[in-house]
């Protein structure tokens, strides 16, 4: 079988520097990911800084390498593109790509800045039977999937609360209209595709911010209440001016919960209590290990792949991706208005 052709718009950290980190698993950037499949062939690559493009060339044996990603996509006969720019130029290379004639888009997240932009993409894309996926990695993540699949076979009971934070260090003063949002826009989309992934859909948001330099820059803090469509409650947070870095779901059940985040994984039961007569209380269980553990990069890419061979949906598609972005805008719509509940459509 014929291997698909892929381009790397954007050679920066995810697109590629990332593999030169020690302490990361590897593959750890779109190149990396697509590289470890057999079905794809990395061909060509683009980015403003010709350094760096000489760099990533030298590092994937690509020679095909240019500065103007409309010259790239005029160029060379790709089947994919990977999109690994700053987001607030996702939206437009995306719909460049999309026009150009390619089999299958792969952008890394948030979809877009701007929602209007966003919809505008998601149904290009249909329209034109171009699969796109977003790159909210943890969806391929085998423990993560485990999770979900877990949750979904009644392992904890019907969810009631998650409760999510991505809380980081302090932010510099950035714009809002070229960054789009804080740490609850870039780490916390991730936060908000696995409210999606886990708890189903979000009926209203109730959201805080803290904004130390005003409207129209990133805020520091954002947090928020949430309700699903299932009747479970959410609490969120991104931010935070901590002095550290943490990613972290915990998600409650009737019968059980699951802690999961970068730090790892945990899974506790009920069980009948050893120290109150006439309770129960959690007890911890061994959390399953995935049937094969696999990069969710390598997981991704080959997930495009099959979705351009068949046509099928992808587990991180452009309409989950909208989705997420739609929750966090919303929370900060709710944040300006003081907390006014705000439905998520």
């Amino acid at each position: 079988m014929k291997k698909l052709n892929v381009g790397i718009i954007g050679c920066g950290r995810i697109g590629s520097l990332l593999e030169e980190d020690p302490l990361r698993g590897k593959p750890c950037t779109h190149a990396g990911g697509f590289a470890s499949v057999s079905t794809a062939k990395l061909v060509a690559g683009c980015d403003v800084d010709s350094s760096r493009l000489k760099q990533f060339g030298e590092r994937w044996s690509v020679d095909r390498l240019y500065t103007d990603h409309l010259e790239m996509l005029k160029r060379e006969n790709l089947d994919i593109v990977c999109i690994a720019v700053w987001t607030r130029h996702h939206g437009k290379l995306a719909l460049d790509a999309a026009r150009s004639g390619v089999k299958g888009i792969f952008c890394e997240k948030p979809l877009t800045v701007d929602l209007a932009e966003a919809r505008k993409l998601v149904k290009t894309c249909e329209q034109k039977k171009i699969p796109l996926v977003v790159n909210h990695e943890r969806r391929w993540d085998p423990y993560y999937q485990k999770a979900r699949e877990m949750i979904q076979a009644g392992k904890i009971g019907d969810v009631r609360t998650i409760v999510g934070n991505a809380l980081s260090w302090k932010p510099a003063k950035l714009a809002l209209k070229e960054h789009g949002g804080g740490a609850l826009f870039h780490d916390g989309t991730h936060l908000a595709d696995l409210l999606l992934f886990f708890g189903g859909a979000v009926d209203w948001v109730s959201g805080h911010e803290v904004r130390p330099n005003g409207e129209k820059f990133i805020e520091e803090t954002a947090s928020a209440m949430l309700r699903f469509k299932s009747g479970a409650l959410g609490f969120v947070e991104g931010g935070g001016a901590r002095k550290y870095f943490n990613f972290e779901l915990d998600i409650q059940g009737e019968k059980g919960r699951i802690l999961i985040g970068n730090s790892g994984r945990e899974l506790y039961i009920t069980r009948k209590s050893g120290r109150f007569t006439g309770f129960q209380e959690l007890e911890r269980a061994k959390f399953p290990e995935p049937r094969r553990l696999e990069s969710p990069f390598t997981l991704g890419a080959k997930d495009m792949v099959r979705c351009v061979r068949t046509g099928q949906q992808s587990v991180s598609s452009g309409r989950d991706g909208l989705k997420a972005l739609e929750v966090i805008l919303s929370i900060y719509k709710s944040a300006q208005l003081r907390g006014k509940r705000i439905k998520v459509k």
